[in-house]
């Protein structure tokens, strides 16, 4: 079994939840780098991203080397790149994120980072958390001379799978799987109506057409269903 053969429903689990999947993700960011150093993959982050894991790996200065389209997802004035960094405007997680680039910097690679997770507080949003993966020993990178990667994990809401996978996997029309997108953002009927620019009737008609043919009865069983689909 190849590297991207792997259960992605398995692979979204984040390694917050709890400690076991730390350890978890750590395997995974090595599988990446082995893909990686094989050629089997053009980046660690990439094969993250395959897995809508957000990653930025780290050279061995602390500068970003690279950043996959998951990340970039996360990115707002709270947490975004500036000057080749990684800045966050969160006073109390800027200080820690600090002492890991110096680390990087400063320690040889052999010596093991502080890779306790980074709460980073956001304004309007609810905040992220940036775990510290070190590469060295099995996960070295020596061709892109990564120091390590930094895994982001936005809390809330997560968006669900596309209309048009969504369609495909239920029968829907593009209308009912436009609406069941919305909904599995736990959004109300009538927010979906707005957020569609269609009348409540209608958004109440293809819910249940929706229901229908993913025979579920309740929005949530109906959410629970959707975020299966990858």
């Amino acid at each position: 079994m190849n590297f991207f053969d792997m259960n992605l429903e398995v692979c979204n689990l984040r390694a917050e939840d709890e400690p076991s999947l730390a350890s978890f993700t750590q395997s995974l960011i090595e599988i990446a780098a082995a893909a990686e150093a094989r050629g089997s993959v053009s980046s660690p982050t990439a094969a993250l991203n395959a897995m809508r894991l957000p990653a930025i790996a780290l050279d061995q200065h602390g500068f970003i080397d690279e950043v996959n389209a998951a990340a970039e997802a996360v990115f707002d004035n709270d947490v975004k790149i500036k000057d080749r960094r990684l800045f966050v405007r969160d006073p109390a997680a800027r200080a820690l994120l600090k002492e890991v680039i110096d680390q990087l910097r400063t320690s040889p690679r052999r010596n093991p980072l502080a890779t306790d997770p980074i709460i980073v507080q956001r304004r309007d949003k609810m905040p992220v958390i940036v775990r510290i993966w070190p590469f060295d020993g099995a996960a070295h990178v020596p061709a892109q001379e990564v120091r390590a990667l930094l895994t982001l994990n936005a809390l809330g809401p997560k968006p669900g799978p596309p209309a048009a996978i969504l369609a495909k996997t239920f029968r829907l029309t593009p209308a009912e799987a436009k609406l069941a997108c919305v909904i599995a953002r736990r959004a109300s009927p009538g927010i979906a109506a707005r957020e569609l620019k269609i009348s409540r009737e209608t958004a109440r008609n293809q819910l249940k057409s929706v229901f229908a043919k993913t025979d579920t009865h309740r929005q949530s069983e109906l959410v629970a269903l959707i975020l299966q689909v990858e």
